[in-house]
């Protein structure tokens, strides 16, 4: 089998002309702008010029006007990056920071690619895509095509070892020329971009193989490479596949085609010189009755799947690591809040201090909120998020009277107590979640602190603010305070 991902005849390949206007470079400059409304660790980011967000936005005018212009004439080109190594739950990574205009030129490329060939991925593609498509898609038809299927129904697993960084030149180089006009600026823009530079001791060095991770191009890129696997997936009769990035999953009520897709995935693999990681190569099917066994397929009642846990049952809880994770979320925000616990001499005080952190975890926290909402939207285990919510109590009061996880600590302060207090439940967060009560933009969010935090800062101005154009209810006043913000 060749790798390919021809175009359809109606597509016409991208060139620079089609996907590139100065509205897009500047919808791109938002974006990047953006960053300091969530976190501004992100645009204090320096690559070897020094220099932050915050230093290209103090001109923003006359920055953005000159990378047009360099863009318009065809004229810029990449500059090197350097790498950054870092830990992340356990795991090493590199990432590759590159000056401002370079990973703004990246967003807005990543961003134009993305649109012109939404049309082409296949359905089955899921990662950095536009509209409906996103992990809560992917996964609520993994649990409703699990539900549906009769028994036995056949699993496919596989996971990219080390994606990004053993990806082929030469493949991907390929693969690029059937999508983009080889002789175009922008084919040679993302050649830049594959074989990309590196600063390091004063010396420039060309990647050799893999893609900047850590570069909003590079998952344009991640996507593109595995699309010949999904096209052949599709072939396949029966079959039922999901690709988020280089997460895999296939499954089918018939045997041969499960084995066929495991036989396509080890071909394509081969063919673009990935392997696949070994904790995540696995076959294994649900059993119709007990004691069913198969010699090429494990016999389980549970499956893992992008943090989730789906079960023969069909039932959908949170993997126990997850459930780890969200525990620590509380522990962290108590943690950070140490000092406060120590000057707070009644215990009824500190838990009530104690139950506002773990509100603010729930609620107002914009990378904890999405951790938690994201497995409160699937999991329908009430058992589990019952337990989650018992930790979390005991957690409180461990935390107000310093002695552990006790149950004689409800005595002290009874469960009832901390729910009028405002203990927060996951239980019924899922449930507003579920009936749609919960649908604000993490925007919206983040706006309404911004807005809270000018007026701790300015009491004057609140004090002069009134009626119903105040902070609080007047769109214009938030949208300006918004912009005066920004960077820009």
């Amino acid at each position: 089998m060749t790798v390919s991902c021809p175009l359809p005849a109606t597509h016409k390949k991208a060139t620079f002309n089609r996907i590139y206007s100065e509205l897009a470079l500047h919808q791109a400059v938002i974006g990047a702008y953006s960053k300091p409304l969530f976190t501004s660790r992100k645009a204090l980011g320096m690559s070897h010029d020094g220099r932050t967000l915050y230093d290209f936005a103090s001109d923003s005018l006359q920055n953005v006007s000159q990378l047009h212009k360099q863009l318009a004439k065809r004229r810029f080109s990449y500059r090197p990056g350097i790498e950054l190594l870092f830990t992340t739950n356990g795991k090493e990574r590199t990432i590759y920071l590159f000056p401002w205009e370079e990973r703004i030129v990246d967003l807005m490329l990543y961003r134009e690619l993305t649109k012109y060939f939404h049309g082409v991925y296949e359905q089955s593609c899921f990662a950095y895509r536009m509209g409906s498509h996103g992990v809560d898609s992917c996964q609520h038809r993994v649990e409703n095509l699990v539900r549906q299927l009769p028994r036995p129904l056949y699993f496919v697993k596989r996971d990219v070892a080390d994606y990004f960084p053993s990806i082929n030149h030469e493949r991907l180089l390929e693969l690029m020329a059937e999508w983009i006009e080889p002789n175009d600026y922008l084919f040679k823009l993302l050649e830049q971009r594959i074989r990309f530079e590196i600063l390091e001791n004063e010396e420039v060095r060309t990647a050799e193989r893999g893609i900047a991770f850590g570069t909003a191009i590079a998952c344009f890129f991640a996507n593109l490479y595995l699309t010949p696997l999904d096209r052949q997936m599709a072939k396949i009769k029966g079959l039922k596949y999901f690709r988020y990035s280089d997460d895999l999953l296939a499954f089918s009520k018939d045997r041969e085609s499960a084995l066929e897709a495991a036989q396509v995935m080890s071909s394509t693999f081969n063919e673009l010189k990935v392997a696949s990681k070994p904790k995540a190569h696995r076959n294994f099917f649900f059993s119709l009755t007990a004691g069913h066994t198969d010699g090429e397929f494990e016999a389980v009642d549970r499956f893992q799947h992008l943090g989730l846990e789906f079960r023969s049952d069909n039932t959908v809880g949170m993997a126990r690591e997850k459930g780890r994770k969200i525990r620590n979320l509380f522990r962290t925000a108590f943690r950070r809040k140490r000092r406060r616990f120590i000057k707070t001499n009644k215990p009824i005080l500190r838990a009530q201090l104690a139950v506002d952190i773990a509100r603010d975890v729930v609620e107002e926290g914009f990378r904890s909120v999405a951790i938690i909402d994201y497995y409160l939207k699937h999991v329908n285990d009430e058992s589990q998020l019952r337990q989650l919510d018992q930790w979390l109590a005991e957690e409180i009061l461990s935390v107000t009277y310093g002695n552990g996880h006790k149950k004689g600590n409800f005595k002290k302060i009874p469960f009832s107590r901390l729910r009028a207090m405002g203990l927060p439940s996951l239980q019924h967060r899922r449930r507003l979640l579920r009936h749609g009560h919960l649908e604000s933009h993490f925007f919206t969010m983040r706006n309404e602190n911004l807005i809270a935090q000018q007026q701790r800062r300015l009491p004057s101005a609140r004090k002069n603010i009134s009626g119903p154009d105040s902070l609080q209810t007047g769109k214009h006043r938030q949208k300006t305070l918004v912009r005066e913000s920004a960077p820009c």
